[in-house]
């Protein structure tokens, strides 16, 4: 796919590993595109919305896969297509899915899923996809490592852990701009406050003086020492630009962290 200015390709390093059927998970891949209508429409920040959808079909996801989006593009003679993360759980109800956009200036299809659609709209959408997921039967402790919107698939793992009444060790490290640009704030406050297997570390980037972030600078490699230090994970998922992604990994596997139980998304 010839690249864009909202291109949210993925790029997905995931070592082969066989895995034993699990909730939520897909029993046949869809195979063709089909119709989603618009059930709601949740502003997340200025710039980013979470599109409640409600599908024509499902075979069910699992935590951390994506969709594909088509749309129509004024003054382009084919569709157009995107992926975008499901950031809702699987479980109970996999006909419905969350998927999260951030409008990129200049882009092709974010600016129309942000700022153009209604309740009650159609488009289309083909999945699930992708090899970044989170099961019950992949244990844990777990380590989720995201950036911007990279949050999304990492939310839909923690929603997962939540709606399956699971009890695996979950530690969320999240950049953002600020609070306001921050997907799933009031969300992820509230999950951790009712599951003590989860927590949650913010990271502003541009509001130095936001006391809601523990820290207020990019994830570094003092971050990610802080997060291994009481408890090594036993699978880490992290999510974001590739520069970020392939820093962790590299900071990850100088502590002693198996590369091998590391799965990565970079959204380009």
């Amino acid at each position: 796919m010839e690249p864009s200015p909202d291109s949210d390709d993925r790029a997905i390093d995931a070592p082969p590993a066989s895995r034993r059927a699990a909730r939520g998970a897909p029993t046949r891949p869809p195979s063709r595109w089909q119709h989603a209508e618009v059930l709601a429409i949740i502003t997340e920040a200025p710039d980013a919305v979470t599109l409640r959808l409600g599908l024509e079909d499902s075979a069910g996801f699992l935590a951390g896969q994506y969709y594909n989006v088509r749309m129509t593009v004024p003054g382009r003679v084919t569709p157009i297509q995107r992926a975008y993360s499901v950031g809702s759980s699987p479980v109970p109800n996999s006909s419905i899915i969350d998927i999260g956009v951030r409008e990129v200036p200049g882009g092709l299809i974010s600016p129309l899923l942000v700022g153009t659609l209604a309740v009650g709209d159609r488009i289309e959408v083909r999945g699930p996809v992708g090899r970044f997921t989170w099961t019950a039967d992949d244990g844990g402790p777990v380590l989720l490592v995201g950036a911007g919107s990279g949050v999304v698939p990492l939310m839909s793992i923690i929603r997962y852990a939540a709606a399956s009444n699971l009890d695996v060790p979950i530690r969320l490290v999240c950049s953002s701009s600020g609070f306001a640009h921050a997907f799933y704030h009031g969300d992820l406050s509230e999950l951790a406050q009712r599951h003590p297997w989860l927590e949650v570390t913010h990271t502003f980037t541009r509001d130095p003086h936001d006391d809601r972030a523990t820290h207020h600078r990019r994830i570094d490699q003092v971050m990610v020492a802080d997060a291994v230090a009481n408890q090594s994970p036993e699978r880490t998922y992290i999510c974001g630009p590739p520069r970020m992604v392939e820093s962790v990994q590299e900071w990850l596997a100088e502590l002693g962290v198996d590369p091998g139980s590391i799965r990565t998304e970079k959204y380009d």
